[in-house]
């Protein structure tokens, strides 16, 4: 008599004491994880591994130095102005391999792949070559790293838009103008939502590239100091700030909008 395993659909929700379980492995893996790390930081010098008090005690003084919270608040900027500079252009691009058929192997055969394949390290360069040590080769660098991403997204879901709506709407004599406001961008939404999703997580992990290399403010800038200073703490702090702003923005943010989305395209 064999026994079998209780299966989940996916679209229903897992028993209360899957959940459980589930809480309590990730609970213990992160008491054990910052054990090991406390066990190891007493055998190691802190220029090498601080402990966890004494990343605590930088990570609070990010909140409370001004200058520190400068810092990140510039860094936030440089990721929302790049976020939506790569999507505005994402999504113009991709409409134009979609209005003009010419375009498409030279969008999707030949600028995105070059684009993907140059290194963020590269565009960071050679933004300090063209426009110097200042916060707009920070958004270049990281506008023009995004922007694969955005066309990519975009064109997928120019790809799968509904045709008989699109035709439906230039039978009632839609512009060209007006039909891409009123019918494909509500149309792309969930296309577009993803689109920005990806690119704010992708964008924290360029821009520090960036304004290590080519900027003069933000959390890239003061890694920088940190890394002359010998501050290894400092360097661990700013990670972990980093870690949790995405993942609260993603999870209380973005999740919650995707959940509305996902029910409003289901329900139509």
């Amino acid at each position: 008599m064999s026994m079998s395993t209780p299966s989940i659909s996916p679209g229903s929700k897992p028993p209360l004491a899957v959940l459980t379980a589930r809480r309590v492995s990730t609970v213990i893996f992160v008491v054990a994880l910052f054990a090991l790390w406390q066990w190891y930081s007493m055998n190691m010098p802190p220029v090498l591994i601080p402990s966890p008090a004494r990343v605590f005690d930088r990570f609070a003084e990010l909140w409370t130095d001004p200058r520190n919270l400068a810092y990140a608040i510039d860094s936030l900027v440089h990721v929302v102005v790049s976020v939506l500079l790569a999507f505005v252009l994402g999504v113009a691009i991709a409409l134009l391999g979609y209005y003009f058929d010419v375009l498409d192997l030279a969008i999707y055969g030949r600028l995105t792949p070059f684009l993907n394949s140059f290194s963020s390290i590269g565009w960071a360069f050679l933004a300090m070559i063209w426009f110097g040590v200042n916060e707009g080769s920070v958004i270049f660098a990281t506008t023009i790293v995004l922007l694969p991403f955005a066309i990519i997204n975009a064109g997928t879901g120019l790809r799968e838009l509904d045709r008989e709506m699109i035709e439906m709407g230039r039978s009632f004599g839609r512009g060209a103008r007006r039909q891409i406001i009123w019918i494909i961008l509500p149309m792309m939404f969930p296309y577009l939502f993803a689109t920005i999703r990806l690119c704010f997580g992708i964008g924290w992990q360029v821009v520090l590239t960036a304004e290590l290399l080519c900027g003069s403010s933000g959390l890239g800038m003061l890694i920088n100091l940190a890394r002359q200073r010998y501050w290894t703490d400092m360097v661990f702090a700013v990670a972990a700030l980093i870690l949790i702003v995405v993942y609260l923005t993603d999870r209380i943010i973005f999740a919650a909008i995707q959940q509305r989305l996902r029910r409003r395209y289901e329900l139509t």
